[in-house]
């Protein structure tokens, strides 16, 4: 609820209690009163909803020639679905990805989709790469979906394009 309709509420809760304004300035006789006020106009930060980038973090580095390894990372009180991570090579001449190695999820009993494998911490997925000679800069294109512990708000995909050149 925005500030601008909290506070008409809050003033017609304080006159059905028979509260004067000035007396919330003062101790009060209503045990809890002021908390649970106070706990209104506040909202704690876990249930703030964060921005996509932030929400899921993806770090990428080489292990050797011939892979490379995503590490996707969640923030606290997140988690990514296994089955919707997704990685393809563009504008990688020579370039295709054999196989993408993950470890097991967490079963999830979800509401939208029955049983999932998700990720609430964070996540290593090994990306084996078939490479011609010579075949060096290539584009990865990562996709990946998740959603919010406490709210259930469930994110769209999150898809990206990183520029690489393999060693």
């Amino acid at each position: 609820m925005s500030r601008k309709k909290l506070l008409p509420a809050l003033a017609l809760i304080t006159l059905s209690l028979g509260l004067h304004p000035y007396s919330l300035a003062q101790q009060s006789s209503v045990p809890g009163l002021q908390k649970r006020l106070g706990d209104l106009l506040s909202s704690p930060k876990e249930d703030e909803l964060l921005e996509p980038a932030q929400a899921f973090r993806m770090q990428l580095k080489f292990k050797g020639p011939a892979t490379l390894v995503a590490d996707l990372i969640p923030a606290p009180g997140y988690y990514l679905y296994r089955d919707r991570i997704r990685f393809a090579i563009r504008n990688g001449n020579g370039i295709a990805i054999k196989a993408v190695k993950l470890p097991p999820g967490e079963i999830k009993n979800d509401l939208s989709f029955g049983k999932v494998e998700t990720y609430r911490q964070p996540v290593q997925a090994e990306i084996l790469l078939d490479r011609a000679p010579g075949a060096k800069n290539f584009t990865l294109a990562a996709s990946y979906q998740g959603c919010h512990e406490k709210t259930g708000v469930c994110y769209p995909p999150v898809d990206t394009a990183v520029n690489l050149s393999a060693p």
